[in-house]
């Protein structure tokens, strides 16, 4: 997609907000919401869990989501060299994961959180970890090797302006890997999966935060999310070639990758 094309996307977008807190939107209805009330809802809600976003997460996984990590993020082929963006990397422990796998890469973090970004800096300090908004990332077009953004594609206000984006700030060939949870297709799988989400989890979370909302979200973020065949078509339509599509533990996560086939950046 052309420069000018995102940026009229960009424009399209309405960023104002007419919530201050995530606590004003149930997370039912936050699941579904888009442009600035979002991004609002997104940031004062990770704000609010930063310094036990990794402890509770591990907990609810059950480790998995380190698993799936190893098993998403090992076998990317990266080059001595390669300039990685790792957008809404959280705390960071995805961008740590490939600094450790490849050594000589050139990875920078960039989080609508500024929670979140200072657990990734405590850390690892001496990564250029930097704040951004998916919806207009505030790098040159065609400045990375490779883009990624793991378990935060649910996350972003607008589906279609966020694929551009990160598309528009890789250069030609280069690569889009998105990882994620899924909600599980099998409906024996799907059932359990369910209550655990909406059931088990927020009783496992109280002993942590005394607000299980977070945790509310998350689970109706998964259920409302993309499936792998809407991520292939989404990326399609954004002109990218789908490379490759894997799912891990029977459909609870999954990742896409893609190649960027711009041209013709003006």
């Amino acid at each position: 997609m052309h420069n000018k094309q995102a940026n009229d996307m960009n424009l399209s977008i309405n960023t104002s907000s007419l919530i201050t807190t995530y606590k004003e939107v149930s997370p039912e209805i936050a699941a579904k919401l888009t442009g600035g009330d979002k991004t609002t809802y997104v940031r004062t809600l990770f704000d609010k869990i930063s310094n036990r976003y990794d402890l509770i997460r591990t907990i609810v996984f059950l480790g998995h989501t380190s698993l799936w990590y190893r098993q998403s993020l090992s076998d990317l082929d990266l080059k001595v060299g390669d300039k990685v963006l790792d957008v809404g990397c959280g705390t960071g422990e995805s961008t740590r994961y490939l600094i450790n796998r490849y050594p000589g890469i050139n990875v920078e973090g960039m989080d609508i959180s500024s929670g979140m970004l200072n657990e990734a800096r405590r850390l690892s300090p001496k990564v250029n970890y930097f704040e951004g908004d998916v919806s207009a990332i505030p790098c040159p077009n065609a400045t990375y090797d490779f883009v990624l953004t793991t378990f935060t594609f649910r996350n972003f206000p607008e589906r279609n302006v966020a694929i551009a984006e990160m598309l528009r700030v890789l250069r030609p060939g280069g690569r889009l890997l998105i990882l994620d949870h899924f909600y599980p297709q099998n409906p024996l799988w799907r059932a359990v999966y369910t209550f655990w989400m909406r059931r088990v989890v927020p009783q496992i979370v109280k002993p942590f935060m005394e607000d299980v909302t977070p945790y509310r979200y998350l689970a109706e973020s998964i259920i409302n999310g993309l499936t792998i065949s809407g991520f292939k078509t989404l990326l399609e339509l954004n002109q990218a070639v789908v490379l490759q599509t894997n799912t891990y533990t029977g459909g609870a996560a999954g990742r896409v990758i893609a190649v960027c086939q711009q041209e013709d950046i003006e």
